[in-house]
């Protein structure tokens, strides 16, 4: 039998059981939303180091990472954990304080980490590799608490407002060739999916700039941007027959702050905007749709407009990487069973949801799939716990490790045919980022001149 097969695998697993179970209980009990998870960051780096483990430290924001250097040539593998809670405070268990609570399940995969890092370190699992594997512990994966973050950008703390993306600004997986992580779902029984990806969104502002009046006595002499905000958000809604059905397209809107009361028209409205879609040219085409829409309502008023792209997700594809799959899906078949392991090519109508992990694959080939089991409730709800942390973190744990083994294992042979046949949408992540820089902006507006003419000054 090889030192690195899944009962080994397993075994060497067991000696980090309580140290995994000890973080889950700790990161839960202290829950913090993105780029504020300095908690769960002083705890995971002080368990790493007591390990023998050097973390490089984001500084400004919670985060590390360090490599597990087989002293082979290879490619280099990132494993993520993600760090950030939710703000749910209708959850029995959130922070009193914050209302924050890990009702998304990701103290499970910053846990396992302990235990991935662990075993792939052990000298009779490392000397059947080649190349590093890069341990990332990365914060704001969700997209919440967005004022936070501008101020955070206003601060020069960040520039991209998710985790994984600002890892990659800062030049943190540069030299990364294929990268893993995975998520919990709910379940009493423990299963894997492997899904073909989740999808992309587009999380943007816009405010319509109009004239205050009181209706009752100046009636006509304003600009009622909050009929405007109401217009603009039908006219996209109008647009929804030209959205193709099987790119899971999907806009939702609200209405932030308007700062008025009844009988007076206010001088500003704040529109919050997501956009989702499976595929990134999709995605790009209905972000235009919606500038469109609302500069076009915005025109019809005489209204002032200013959009601010604020992040972007990008689709997702792990069907783009059929071989990495496989992977997956041999070793959890292994360790599972085959009959609790699926693997699906189509993404569900019932998961729109997006991930930062989308814009790391958009770069190098990605998996995220989905263990079940040892979770109650489902993920983002008040009634999210975890019951069983055998099943949401050590299997998880384990589950990576086998997989981590065979794309590093017989010199990467796996891992090397899975890069050379992979089609990134970037060459390298400097021009993601430079991608990125021209994504971002919040421009402002339309010139009107005499009579009927109006020029848009930013296109």
């Amino acid at each position: 039998m090889k030192s690195n097969s899944i009962k080994v695998i397993q075994q060497k697993m067991d000696q980090y059981r309580s140290v995994m179970f000890d973080a889950e209980r700790y990161i839960w009990t202290h829950p913090q939303t993105g780029f504020k998870e300095w908690d769960t960051h002083r705890y995971l780096k002080d368990k790493f180091t007591d390990m023998g483990f050097s973390p490089i430290e984001a500084g400004d924001i919670p985060g590390f990472y360090f490599d597990i250097d087989t002293g082979r040539e290879g490619p280099i593998l990132a494993i993520f954990g993600e760090m950030d809670a939710l703000p749910i405070p209708e959850h029995p268990e959130c922070d009193k304080t914050t209302g924050a609570v890990h009702s998304c399940g990701h103290h499970c995969q910053s846990s396992a980490l302990l235990g991935v890092a662990g075993v792939l370190s052990d000298p009779d699992i490392l000397s059947e590799l080649c190349g590093k594997i890069r341990i990332c512990a990365v914060p704001a994966e969700e997209l919440v608490e967005m004022e936070d973050r501008e101020h955070m950008r206003e601060e020069g703390k960040l520039k991209y407002l998710s985790g994984k993306s600002e890892f990659m600004r800062r030049g943190y997986l540069d030299d990364i060739d294929i990268a893993l992580m995975f998520h919990s779902a709910s379940g009493e029984n423990p299963s894997m999916l492997i899904g073909p990806g989740m999808n992309g969104s587009i999380n943007k502002r816009i405010t319509l700039y109009g004239k205050k009046h009181v209706t009752g006595a100046d009636p006509g002499n304003g600009i009622n941007v909050l009929y405007a905000a109401q217009t603009a958000m039908s006219a996209v809604n109008a647009l929804r027959e030209v959205f193709p059905d099987n790119y899971h397209v999907r806009v939702s809107s609200v209405i932030e702050d308007c700062g008025m009361r009844v009988g007076f028209i206010p001088a500003e409205v704040v529109v919050a905007i997501s956009a989702r879609a499976c595929d990134y040219a999709v995605l790009k085409d209905l972000n235009e749709k919606i500038n469109r829409a609302y500069t076009g309502v915005a025109t019809a008023f005489g209204a002032q407009i200013k959009i601010e792209e604020r992040q972007l997700y990008i689709p997702e594809n792990d069907s783009a990487n059929p071989e990495f799959m496989q992977v997956a899906y041999d070793v959890g078949c292994e360790m599972l069973g085959e009959e609790h392991v699926r693997m699906s090519l189509h993404i569900s109508d019932k998961n729109n949801g997006a991930t930062d992990m989308g814009n790391v694959g958009a770069v190098v080939p990605c998996i995220h799939p989905y263990v079940r089991g040892g979770t109650y409730g489902g993920i983002h709800s008040p009634r999210f716990v975890v019951q069983n942390p055998e099943y949401a973190v050590y299997n998880p744990a384990a589950i990576q490790v086998g997989i981590a083994v065979k794309l590093l294992g017989n010199n990467a042979e796996k891992a090397r045919e899975i890069i050379s046949k992979y089609k990134p949408i970037y060459s390298s992540f400097a021009e993601y980022c430079e991608e990125m820089d021209n994504f971002y902006f919040g421009k402002k507006g339309i010139d009107y001149t005499d009579g009927c003419a109006a020029t848009l000054t930013w296109g």
